[in-house]
Order: C-alpha cells, then structure tokens, then sequence
C-alpha cells in the first residue's frame, strides 16, 4: 500500500509539472520576440506633433483599437521651467518633462517613429549643441543595439516592438552619458493593459512620474549638472515634472472614490517611497502586473526605474497629501494633495 501511495504521488507531480510546462509554453507561444530591423532616415519626421495613444501626465489616453498602433513623438531641445523661476533646456520626448504617457495593451505592436531635433533653431540668445539622442522603452523585448541606437541630429528613427507583458514601464534615452540625458529630462512612462483590461473599476485614475532635478545656475537659467547627479544629491524632486505643484494646483476628487494611480519612479538615481496620508493602499500591484499583487499597504518602495499600481479609497471629504516619504524628497517638492469634495 505505501509503494502504490508513492507511485501515484509520482505520477501526480509529473502530471501537474508537464501542465505547468504545457501552460508556460503556450504563454510564452503567444510571445512576439524580437521585430524587424530598424530604420534610420535622414528626412525628418513631417509632422512634429505627437501621434498615438499620448497623453501628458497626469492625464492617461485612452487604448486605441487594433492590433498595430502607430506612435511618434521627437526629441527637443526647449527651455523648460521646472518652477517659475527655475528654467534650463532641457532635452525632451516631445513638449514636456516627463515625455508623453504611452498606453497600450498586450499583444499590440507599436510602430514607432521619433525625430532628432536637436538641430532645429534655439530660441533668441540660447545656444545648445546638436547632438545624438535615442529611446529605450523597457516594454519592448527586442535587440537594443538596434531599436535603441542613437540617431544623429536630423535623423529620424523606425522600428516595432510587441508589448508581451501587462504593466507600467520606464522609457527613456539610453545614449551616453545616459545620466546626463535623464537629469535632462529624457523619460516618460507607458501603461500595458491586460488583453482584458485591469481587473475591477475606479472613479479616476492618474500617471505619477517621479523624477529628480540636478541643476546649477548658469546665467539667467540653469543647467543639468552631472557632478551632482553623480553625488546623488538633488536640488529638486518632482511629481510629472514640477516640484510642488499638486500642492499649489491639487487634484480634485470625491470623498467615496476608488482612485487608481499608476505609478513610476524615473529617478534616476534614489528609491521613493510612496505615501498618501489618511487612507490605505487595498490593492497593489508591484511594476503594474496584476499577478503582483498585495494589498493593506500604505507606503511603496519604488527603485529607480521601478513602478506600481496603486488603488485606494478616500474616506470622506478632505486634504489627502501624496508624498515620497524620504522626507527630504518631500521638502524637495515631492508632494502633492488630493482634495476631495
């Protein structure tokens, strides 16, 4: 009897593991790895408007239809004031710091267009040196010697990439010094849906990109400053872009909301920790993959790099201060308040 216990033990985990080896193959048959080559060309893109599921943050698009999606957006050089009085030129995927929010689904390919335009005229009495720039979307599973190569000033770059996994993900320039290009403003998110759509419904729903600012003064503005960056020792840290401004301009919601946040520390250099005061994290899902999940939790540590998707309820009216709670960072200006009516 114990010999027969033993054999039909066996043969159960040798059923269950060739399922769990027939699931993980069909999963990763579904993959699409890799894509054709790049394209460089030295016509610059027509239109110099972004083009796509786009939105600045903390707005999100909405997921277009289809199995292709067509995104553009280029690179500039522009005077950007991180405050009022506080202006460099920075060196930006698209109009603003961070780069626009992508937001796809799972198995969609997105074919991808960006511009160098670091050539093109800087406004009256600014100089700003051409130079090659790149992007690296973390979603993309392809080779980044190809997709993710510099391009020269003027050149625009082609290439496809297939989103396999549901998430938040980083993108960024990858051109050396790439830190240099991060302080400068090179980065942005994209949001991958589950074929199906994330699980259950919220009221809002909002990007937050966390990012630090290296800056000396040079002249009437500034300029990133790598010694700094180096030292990990900002002189800001901001929420999408503009430290302190969910404080001067909150977002408003409604007490019994579920709030979704999508949430991405670009860094590049410390860990956040994410903190709303007065209510509690209930869902979690860590780098945005609803298999991550957690819940109960009122503080996420995030890397550089890393994300999460939070949801939350607000009790009951009030203020509701959103910070990094290395409050160091908060006093830098990452903070922020959601007032609910």
């Amino acid at each position: 009897m114990k010999y027969l216990i033993i054999i039909l033990a066996g043969l159960f985990f040798t059923s269950c593991n060739n399922n769990s080896s027939k699931t993980n193959s069909e999963s990763n048959s579904k993959m699409v790895l890799g894509a054709p080559e790049s394209v460089i060309s030295t016509t610059p893109n027509a239109d110099s408007t972004i083009k796509g599921p786009l939105s600045y943050a903390p707005d999100i698009p909405a997921v277009q239809d289809g199995d292709t999606v067509v995104v553009k957006f280029d690179v500039r050089h522009k005077l950007f004031h991180a405050k009022s009085d506080v202006a460099f030129v920075g060196w930006l995927f698209g109009d603003s710091l961070p780069g626009p929010v992508l937001h796809i689904r799972v198995g969609q390919t997105v074919k991808f267009s960006m511009t160098d335009r670091s050539n093109e005229p800087m406004p009256a009495g600014m100089v700003m040196q051409p130079m090659q720039h790149s992007i690296d979307f973390h979603a993309g599973m392809v080779n980044p010697a190809d997709k993710w190569r510099s391009i020269n000033p003027g050149e625009t770059i082609s290439f496809t990439w297939t989103a396999n996994y549901p998430g938040v993900f980083m993108y960024h320039c990858g051109t050396p010094m790439v830190l240099l290009h991060m302080i400068s403003g090179m980065i942005g998110m994209v949001i991958v849906d589950p074929k199906d759509g994330f699980p259950g419904k919220v009221d809002k729903e909002f990007a937050l990109v966390q990012n630090e600012y290296y800056l000396k003064p040079n002249g009437n503005i500034y300029s990133p400053d790598t010694t700094l960056a180096m030292k990990k020792t900002p002189t800001f840290v901001a929420f999408n872009g503009k430290p302190g401004q969910y404080v001067v301009h909150p977002i408003h919601v409604k007490a019994g909301d579920r709030i979704r946040l999508y949430l991405l520390n670009a860094g590049p250099n410390n860990a956040s920790s994410f903190h709303v005061i007065g209510t509690i994290f209930d869902k979690v899902w860590i780098e945005g993959n609803p298999k991550n999940e957690l819940e109960g939790m009122d503080v996420i540590d995030l890397a550089p790099a890393m994300s999460a998707i939070v949801e939350f309820v607000i009790p009951e009216k009030g203020r509701y201060t959103f910070v990094d709670h290395s409050f160091a960072d908060a006093e830098m200006g990452a903070q922020g308040v959601f007032v609910a009516d």
